[in-house]
C-alpha cells in the first residue's frame, strides 16, 4: 500500500511545488492592500467624502486668488505690518502656553481628587464661540472689567492693546498644548520614573530627565496646535484688543477688514495664511525618531566583548573611589503586616547574602519587593537597614533615599539617553561631578561585557543587551540592597544563559547584599544561598537551596523537586566535562563549560526526568553518563510512568517513560538497572555560600 500511495504522494508534492510560486506572489501582492480585518467598502467612501468637505473649499479659494497679484499684495505696509505683528504675538503666546501648560497638563495627568473637574474646565474654552471668549476677557480684564478697573487704577490697560492680542491667544490655544501634552503624560511608562527614584533622583530630577523626555513628542504636537490656533485666532482678539493697525491688527483681522473693500486682496493675504498655517499643522506629523533594535548577537562586535570579573572603583588619582560609609552592606530586617494583601512575613538577610525568594503567583513575593524598595508601606512591623528603620511606625524613607537598586525583567532603561548616561544617572542624582560619574560608569560597563555600547541611545538595545546594561546602572553605585526580580525572565535562552553568568560573576564578585526573586530554579541554585519558600503570604520553608530541593516540606518546593537535583565535589573527566561522582564508577558530567570550576568544589546538576534514559541491561556505546541503579518505585499516569530509581551511591532520580517503553523493559521494583543522562541534558551550578562561609565581611 505505501508503493501504492507514492505516486498520488509524489503528484500532490509537484502540484504543492508548482503552486507555491504563484501563491507566494499573490500573498506578497495582498499583503500590501489588506489588513488583518479589512474595513467595510463604504467607510472610505464616507472618509473620502469628509476630505473632500475640507479640502475643496481650499482649492477653490486658491483657483480665485488672483497669483500674479500676490507679491505686490503681500508686500503692502498694512498687511507687512499685519504679519509682524501675528508673528510677535503668536510666539509670546506659544511661550506663555509652554510655561503654563506644561506644569498644568503634569498635574492633570496624575489622579488627585477632582482632577476630573480640572480637565473639563481646562478644556471648557474649546467649545466657547470666540465671541463668547472675548466678551469673558473683556469682562475680567476690561478698563471696567471685574480686574481690569484694579488695574486701571494702578496705571496699567491692557484692553485694545497688543498685550490684550497676547492674552486673547493664550486663551484660546492653551487648552490644546496641555489636552495634548496630558494624553501623552497619561500614557507613559510609570515604571521609569519609580526606577529614577530607586536610583535616588529627586522629584525635580525625575521631572527634568525622566518625565519630560518622555513626553517631547506629545509637547512638541501639543505646541504646534496651540500655534496654529495663534495664528487663526480672530472672534476674541477682535472683542478683547479691536482692530488698530500696528497694535492688534494681525492677519486674520486684516482679511476681515479688506474683504469687503478689496476681495482680491483679502483672497491673497487669506491664501498666505493658509500656507503658514499647513506648515505649522504638518509639524504635527512630522516623523518621530525611531530607535533602531539590535539582536543580542551585536553586529557590532559586542558578543566578542568578555565581562571582566572584577571593577577597579579607583583610578590612579582616586577618582571614581566609595567612600567606606557608601560601600557598607547592612542587615536588612523585615517583620511586618500589609493587611489588605493577607502579608505577614518575617526575613532577615546577612550583609552580602543572596537569598532567592520562590513561590506561587500571588504568593507574596512582589510585595516583599516593592515593601524594600520603598514603594508600599507596613501596616504594622517595620523593616530595618541595619540599624536605620526605613518603614515604621514613626518613620518611613521614601525609595531615593534607601539605596536600594531594583533589576526587573522590564530593564527599564531610559530610552531617550546614552547607554553611557544611564549608567551614569545613579551617580549624578547622588552630585557626582559628571566626568567621574562617567569613568565609573564606563568601568561598569566593562565588566558587564558592554562597553561598546556606551553611547548608543537606550531604546536601540536588544533584550540581552538592557538586561546588562540595567545590572551595571544598578550596581555603579554600590547600593545597600539589590533586587533582582526575574531579571531573564523575559529573554530567549541564549540571551538568558549570557546575562546569568554575567549575573553569577557581578555578585561573587561584588559580594552585595541581594533579594532575587524568580520561578527558575536553576537560577536560585547557581546564585543565591539561601532559598526561602513563600506561600498566601508567609514564609513556609527556607535552607541551603539543594537542601530544600533535597527534602522539601512545602508544596511548592515539592513541585520545584520535580526536577532531579544531585550535588557534590566536582570532578574532571578524560573529555574535560564537569561533573560528579555517582557511587564508585559511575559518573554524571554536564556540556555546560565548568567555567572557574575547580576540582573537588561542591556542584550541583540539575536535569529533568525526561533527559534520563532506562536500560534492562548495560548500554553499549560510551558509558560516559551512565550509572547503575535499583528501581524503587514505578507510577503510571496519562500514558507515562514515573519511575524512581535508586543510583547506586544512595541517591535517587525520577525516570519518565512511556507506558509502552516501561512494558517492554520487564523490570520490577527490586530490579537492577542503568540510567543514562546525556551530558547536553544537565545543568550544572556552583552552589553560592554565605558570607560567613567565605570569610569576614570586607
Amino acid at each position: 500500500m505505501d508503493e501504492g500511495k507514492r505516486p498520488a504522494d509524489a503528484t500532490a508534492s509537484r502540484f504543492a511545488t508548482a503552486s507555491r510560486p504563484r501563491a507566494v506572489g499573490r500573498a506578497r501582492r495582498s499583503r500590501g492592500r489588506r489588513g488583518a480585518s479589512p474595513v467595510p467598502w463604504w467607510l472610505p467612501a464616507v472618509a473620502c467624502a469628509g476630505v473632500l468637505y475640507l479640502v475643496l473649499p481650499l482649492v477653490f479659494m486658491g483657483m480665485r486668488v488672483p497669483w500674479s497679484d500676490l507679491p505686490g499684495i503681500v508686500s503692502n505696509e498694512s498687511t507687512v505690518a499685519a504679519m509682524e505683528l501675528s508673528l510677535r504675538t503668536c510666539l509670546a503666546a506659544v511661550v506663555v502656553d509652554v510655561l503654563v501648560g506644561v506644569p498644568l497638563a503634569i498635574l492633570l495627568s496624575r489622579e488627585w481628587r477632582g482632577v476630573r473637574a480640572a480637565r473639563i474646565l481646562v478644556a471648557l474654552p474649546l467649545s466657547l464661540p470666540p465671541v463668547v471668549a472675548g466678551l469673558a476677557l473683556l469682562t475680567a480684564f476690561g478698563r471696567k472689567g471685574v480686574l481690569g478697573a484694579h488695574m486701571q487704577a494702578m496705571g496699567i490697560s491692557v484692553a485694545f492693546s497688543t498685550a490684550a492680542v497676547v492674552m486673547a491667544q493664550v486663551f484660546v490655544s492653551l487648552p490644546f498644548l496641555v489636552i495634548t501634552l496630558e494624553a501623552a503624560l497619561r500614557t507613559r511608562s510609570r515604571g521609569l520614573e519609580e526606577t529614577a527614584a530607586a536610583l535616588g533622583a529627586g522629584p525635580s530630577r525625575v521631572l527634568w530627565c525622566v518625565t519630560l523626555p518622555m513626553a517631547v513628542p506629545g509637547l512638541a504636537r501639543g505646541t504646534a496646535l496651540a500655534l496654529a490656533r495663534c495664528l487663526g485666532e480672530f472672534g476674541a482678539t477682535i472683542t478683547f484688543a479691536g482692530s488698530a493697525q500696528g497694535i492688534t491688527e494681525t492677519m486674520p483681522l486684516r482679511i476681515y477688514l479688506v474683504r469687503v473693500s478689496d476681495s482680491d486682496s483679502a483672497l491673497a493675504v487669506g491664501v498666505v495664511l493658509v500656507l503658514a498655517s499647513a506648515c505649522v499643522v504638518a509639524l504635527t506629523e512630522w516623523p518621530a525618531r525611531r530607535a533602531r533594535r539590535y539582536d543580542d548577537a551585536d553586529r557590532y562586535g559586542d558578543r566578542s566583548a568578555h565581562p571582566s570579573p572584577a571593577v577597579q572603583e579607583t583610578g590612579e588619582d582616586g577618582e571614581g573611589a566609595f567612600s567606606a560609609d557608601e560601600a557598607e552592606s547592612a542587615r536588612i530586617s523585615v517583620s511586618g503586616r500589609i493587611e489588605a494583601r493577607g502579608w505577614d512575613v518575617g526575613l532577615d538577610v546577612e550583609p552580602e547574602e543572596v537569598v532567592a525568594v520562590m513561590g506561587h503567583n500571588g504568593a507574596g513575593k512582589s510585595t516583599l519587593a516593592e515593601l524594600l524598595t520603598g514603594r508600599l508601606a507596613l501596616d504594622s512591623g517595620e523593616v530595618r537597614f541595619g540599624d536605620v528603620v526605613v518603614d515604621g511606625p514613626d518613620a518611613f524613607v521614601p525609595s531615593r533615599a534607601r539605596r536600594v537598586a531594583v533589576v526587573s525583567q522590564d530593564p527599564r532603561i531610559f530610552g531617550h539617553m546614552s547607554v553611557l548616561a544611564n549608567v551614569a544617572f545613579p551617580l549624578r542624582c547622588r552630585r557626582w561631578p559628571r566626568s567621574r560619574a562617567k569613568a565609573a560608569a564606563r568601568r561598569q560597563l566593562r565588566a558587564v561585557g558592554c562597553e561598546r555600547l556606551a553611547s548608543r541611545r537606550g531604546d536601540e538595545l536588544s533584550g540581552g543587551q538592557a538586561a546588562r546594561v540595567a545590572l551595571a546602572r544598578a550596581l555603579v553605585s554600590h547600593p545597600r540592597l539589590l533586587i533582582l526580580d526575574e531579571p531573564t525572565a523575559a529573554l530567549d535562552v541564549e540571551a538568558t544563559a549570557h546575562v546569568s553568568r554575567i549575573l553569577s560573576s557581578r555578585l561573587k564578585h561584588d559580594r552585595t547584599t541581594t533579594v532575587l526573586v524568580t520561578h527558575d530554579v536553576a537560577e536560585a541554585v547557581e546564585l543565591a544561598a539561601r532559598l526561602v519558600i513563600l506561600e498566601g503570604g508567609r514564609v513556609v520553608e527556607q535552607g541551603e537551596p539543594a537542601g530544600v530541593l533535597a527534602a522539601p516540606t512545602s508544596l511548592f518546593a515539592a513541585s520545584l523537586a520535580g526536577l532531579n537535583v544531585l550535588t557534590g565535589p566536582a570532578s574532571f573527566g578524560p573529555d574535560g566535562l564537569p561533573g560528579i561522582a555517582v557511587g564508585e564508577r559511575g559518573r554524571l558530567a554536564s556540556a555546560a563549560p565548568g567555567e572557574g570550576m575547580r576540582s573537588g568544589d561542591p556542584v550541583t546538576l540539575m536535569f529533568p526526568p525526561e533527559a534520563v534514559a532506562l536500560h534492562a541491561d548495560p548500554p553499549s556505546g560510551s558509558p560516559r553518563g551512565v550509572v547503575q541503579c535499583t528501581v524503587e518505585a514505578a507510577d503510571a499516569d496519562a500514558g507515562l510512568v514515573t519511575v524512581r530509581a535508586r543510583l547506586d551511591g544512595g541517591a535517587a532520580i525520577d525516570v519518565r517513560v512511556t507506558a509502552a517503553g516501561w512494558a517492554a523493559l520487564r523490570l520490577g521494583v527490586g530490579d537492577a538497572a542503568w540510567c543514562s543522562v546525556k551530558a547536553t541534558q544537565v545543568r550544572i551550578a556552583t552552589p553560592r555560600r554565605s558570607p560567613a562561609d567565605v570569610g569576614a565581611p570586607r
